[in-house]
C-alpha cells in the first residue's frame, strides 16, 4: 500500500488553508539590517546576506554564542552581481531551541598576528528572540508530547522531542508539529536541531489496514514521516518510506511523556 491509496481520515486541504500558519518559515536578513531585532519560533531558518566576498585576507565571519538558541547550518557565497559588481555571503542558522541570541559578524581575518593592521574593519549584529511557536489560545491545543531517543547514521543518537497540536482532542484539523533533536556525539559535538510542519492521521498501513498512522509532513513525499500508533496512542513506532514496519534491534519508538 502506498502513501497515495491510504485512506485519510483527516483531508489536507483543511491543512493546506494554514499552510502559511503551520510550516516554518525562512527570514533573511541583507547589510541593511544591521541591529536590528528578529523574532522566529523553533523550526525557522534564518539567512543573513552580507556583501563583499574575500578582501586582501579580511572576510565575514560569524560569532556564534556557545550554546546559543541557534544552530549554525551552512555559509557559502553567491555569485557576483552583474549589476553591482559585488559578492554576497551568505549565513544559514536553524531556530533550535528557545530562547533570545545576540548574533555577531566581523569583517576579519582568519588568523590573528599581533601589531598587524587592524584585524576587524566592520561588524554586523542582529537580536533573535526564538519562541515555542506554541498556538494561540483558542487555536489550537497541544495533543501529547513524545521523546525517545531514535538511530541516528553519524551520531551516537538522536534525543527527540515531538509536540503535536491540533484544534481539540478529535477534531485533528489546523494540525502542526514542533520536533527537536538533539544530535548526540555528531562529529562537531552534540548539535540540536528544530523543524515544523503539519500532520495528519492516516487509516491503515502496509500491513494492516485498520491500524492509525500519523503522517508528518503529509504534502511532502520527500520529507513525510510515518508513526505507527500503538498501545492507545501512547506509543509512536517509525515505519519506513512504503509505510512498513522496520525489522531492527534499535529502538524506533517515540513514548508519550505527561
Amino acid at each position: 500500500m502506498t502513501l497515495r491509496q491510504a485512506t485519510k481520515v483527516l483531508g489536507l486541504g483543511v491543512l493546506l488553508v494554514f499552510a502559511t500558519a503551520l510550516q516554518a518559515k525562512t527570514v533573511t536578513l541583507g547589510s541593511s539590517d544591521n541591529r536590528t531585532d528578529v523574532s522566529l519560533n523553533l523550526g525557522d531558518t534564518l539567512v543573513v546576506q552580507l556583501s563583499s566576498g574575500d578582501v586582501n585576507g579580511f572576510r565575514w565571519v560569524s560569532h556564534l554564542p556557545k550554546g546559543s538558541g541557534l544552530t549554525a547550518l551552512n555559509e557559502d557565497v553567491l555569485p557576483v552581481d552583474p549589476k553591482s559588481k559585488t559578492q554576497v555571503k551568505r549565513f544559514r542558522f536553524n531556530a533550535a531551541t528557545v530562547g533570545d541570541v545576540a548574533l555577531a559578524f566581523g569583517f576579519e581575518t582568519e588568523v590573528k598576528v599581533p601589531g598587524a593592521a587592524p584585524q576587524d574593519t566592520a561588524a554586523y549584529s542582529v537580536r533573535v528572540h526564538i519562541a515555542s511557536g506554541a498556538p494561540r489560545v483558542g487555536t489550537a491545543i497541544l495533543l501529547g508530547v513524545y521523546k525517545g531517543t531514535l538511530p541516528c547514521a553519524d551520531c551516537e543518537g538522536l534525543d527527540t522531542v515531538l509536540r503535536l497540536y491540533a484544534k481539540g482532542k478529535f477534531d485533528t484539523t489546523y494540525a502542526f508539529f514542533v520536533r527537536t533533536q538533539t544530535y548526540r556525539g555528531a562529529p562537531n559535538g552534540d548539535v540540536v536541531r528544530s523543524d515544523r510542519g503539519e500532520w495528519t492521521v492516516l487509516r491503515g498501513d502496509a500491513t494492516d489496514e485498520n491500524a492509525t498512522v500519523y503522517q508528518l509532513n503529509p504534502s511532502d513525499e520527500q520529507k513525510a514521516d510515518s508513526l505507527l500508533v500503538q498501545d492507545n496512542g501512547s506509543t509512536l513506532v517509525q515505519l519506513d518510506r512504503e509505510m512498513k514496519p522496520i525489522d531492527s534491534p534499535m529502538n524506533l519508538a517515540l513514548r508519550r511523556v505527561p
